[in-house]
């Protein structure tokens, strides 16, 4: 009920420490670590089936929300798994995935997905692409899939990071629509179809683990 904490066990002295902590009092169903390089993000899922994603600040001592995620079901399980193929070659692609992790996680209701850690250009350009894919595509009932994602609460909060995280599910429609129109929401965006398939490819291939 009190959200996450960080605790440090010293072996010498056999004591157990706090390091760091939210300050906010939420209700908490799992948590994992977010391995990206030397960032280390905290991943919980709380009431509300939603993902929040925390990182130290204040000199460590406070964690702080970066990005949230709706769910739409109570995430009980995560665990993590390095990206495939990521030290295995001297490449550039593959260097890139050096020391990322993919972060799986279980529905209550049989689900399974993932969060991995994006490249800051790959990223901007996936945003754009998810925004014009939500204005473009029908979607079913009508039903807006920025909205679902969004963050959903009893209370006001003062911030709302939905934006830092992407939609994998709506950015894989791209994939089946015609030659015609994925040159046209590439050019709508400032970019090629080429490396969009490029970018969805290479997560495909880099969580392909299954």
């Amino acid at each position: 009920m009190k959200s996450i904490s960080l605790l440090r066990y010293q072996e010498e002295s056999k004591t157990l420490s706090l390091v760091s902590r939210d300050v906010k009092p939420l209700e908490v169903y799992s948590v994992e670590f977010l391995v990206d390089n030397n960032q280390l993000g905290f991943l919980g899922e709380r009431r509300f089936s939603r993902v929040y994603v925390s990182k130290e600040s204040f000199g460590g001592m406070r964690l702080l929300r970066r990005a949230d995620f709706h769910v739409g079901s109570h995430v009980n399980a995560f665990w993590r798994t390095p990206c495939k193929g990521a030290g295995e070659g001297p490449s550039r692609k593959t260097v890139l995935w050096d020391n990322k992790h993919i972060t799986w996680f279980a529905t209550l209701d049989g689900g399974v997905g993932l969060l991995l850690p994006m490249q800051e250009k790959t990223y901007r350009r996936l945003l754009m692409l998810q925004n014009a894919l939500t204005t473009m595509l029908p979607h079913h009932a009508g039903l807006n899939p920025r909205a679902f994602r969004m963050l959903h609460s009893t209370h006001r909060t003062l911030q709302n990071a939905v934006r830092n995280v992407l939609d994998g599910d709506l950015l894989n429609r791209f994939l089946y629509l015609s030659t015609m129109e994925r040159s046209e929401l590439a050019k709508k965006i400032g970019t090629s179809t080429e490396i969009i398939l490029e970018d969805l490819l290479e997560i495909d291939r880099v969580t392909s683990l299954f």
